[in-house]
């Protein structure tokens, strides 16, 4: 009766602490949304395209990664059975096993053309798929981006400005899935 007594109470004094262990992983586990914001795009020489984003837009959901021009930051991978199975926003440089750097450079022929600069900081080579909006059209485009091998960078560019690129389907590369985990 006594030690019934005594589970009882460690019970009753354990499960707040259990419950809130098991609640605080899942308020994490969400996108991270980015505040408001104005994009604006050169178009022209003369000319700048403005899209207005007042709700929360994220910048990874489902495995996808959202990029807008200025965008700097990066995401955590997690791999089984040598596939990858979870995509995670990672704001820290340090942290990140994929760090994305978009922008409209000013010194590109007419200042309006985009670069994307991918840094894989794995020890496994990534490939993805990409499609793209563009200002005043209503269509999606998709486009190419080229693998990125373990440890190596790579820069893709455009000729024309980019109202957001989402990058998604993101796999290993055939050479690095074959090689021995370290």
């Amino acid at each position: 009766m006594r030690r019934a007594l005594q589970f009882a109470m460690l019970l009753t004094l354990c499960f707040p602490m259990c419950q809130a262990q098991a609640t605080a992983p899942a308020a994490a586990t969400g996108p991270v949304l980015r505040e408001p914001f104005t994009l604006k795009l050169r178009v022209d020489k003369d000319h700048y395209y403005e899209e207005k984003h007042d709700h929360g837009t994220p910048y990874v959901s489902e495995n996808e990664v959202y990029l807008f021009m200025g965008d700097k930051f990066g995401v955590n991978i997690t791999i089984r059975n040598e596939r990858i199975v979870d995509v995670r926003y990672q704001q820290d440089a340090a942290k990140a096993d994929v760090w994305f750097s978009f922008e409209q450079p000013k010194e590109l022929p007419g200042g309006v053309g985009m670069t994307l600069a991918i840094q894989n900081k794995m020890n496994r080579g990534v490939t993805m798929e990409a499609l793209m909006s563009v200002p005043n059209k209503k269509e999606v485009f998709k486009t190419s981006i080229l693998p990125v091998q373990a440890g190596k960078s790579g820069l893709e560019s455009w000729p024309h400005p980019i109202a957001q690129l989402v990058l998604g389907n993101l796999q290993l590369t055939a050479d690095s899935a074959a090689q021995p985990k370290k």
